[in-house]
């Protein structure tokens, strides 16, 4: 790995459709994650400063640099994380884009980032400087292989099959390109084996054995019928 990626449940913020733009925040302040960092205000200052006005931070969907999203038209800290605003591309994949974020299936960011300096607390270890690269909205946890699915089994199953209604409505009624709804095809599968892995065990939910199987049973049928339908 050439550089390191973190995620955050920051979603965006705003979307004006009719401008294409979109805002939001790659990054959070002050928030301890899974590996024990925390990104403190300032650590994005030396790239905003240095980076940014060359044009060298972009905006990816997925961490894949051949997938840029827009142009990032202003970047900053504020107290609560790093604020962007991107002007989305005309092309597909930014319209697809769009019409994600209005249906509220693009939930997460994330950064590729270098860390220049750093410093352990009792807090934690406290990240102070950071070399930006790149700032990525997500389709979804674990659509790609810096969000991967083996993370998720403590995270409630309902928030799943929640996620799992809204992309099955998403991929029925949209007019989106067939590689965007091959993605989210994609993450309905994993979710689907998400959802059965969870509910395998009595501990993994609250519910009844026997609501489980059906659970489980109609996020098979629903994939099925989806992919049926898109790619007959």
């Amino acid at each position: 790995m050439i550089y390191g990626y973190k995620r955050f449940e920051s979603e965006v913020k705003d979307v004006d459709k009719k401008q294409g733009i979109v805002t939001g925040y790659f990054s959070s302040f002050d928030v301890k994650d899974s590996d024990g960092d925390i990104i403190r205000q300032g650590a994005f200052k030396k790239s905003i400063n240095e980076w940014f006005p060359k044009g060298r931070i972009k905006h990816l969907l997925n961490h894949d640099p051949r997938q840029a999203l827009g142009k990032i038209t202003e970047l900053k800290e504020d107290s609560f994380g790093l604020y962007y605003e991107s002007k989305i591309g005309s092309h597909a994949l930014g319209q697809d884009f769009i019409k994600m974020v209005e249906s509220d299936i693009v939930k997460e960011h994330s950064i590729g980032f270098n860390i220049v300096n750093e410093r352990k607390s009792e807090s934690g270890n406290e990240l102070l400087d950071i070399k930006l690269f790149e700032g990525s909205s997500l389709t979804a946890w674990g659509a790609n292989e810096y969000t991967p699915l083996v993370g998720m089994k403590s995270i409630d199953i309902q928030a799943r099959v929640d996620r799992l209604k809204k992309l099955e409505k998403f991929v029925k009624s949209t007019d989106a390109t067939d590689d965007t709804i091959e993605l989210l095809l994609l993450e309905i599968k994993q979710l689907n084996q998400l959802i059965e892995s969870l509910t395998s065990t009595a501990a993994a939910v609250n519910a009844p054995a026997e609501q489980k199987g059906e659970d489980v049973s109609a996020v098979s049928d629903a994939f099925d019928i989806l992919l049926y339908r898109h790619f007959k």
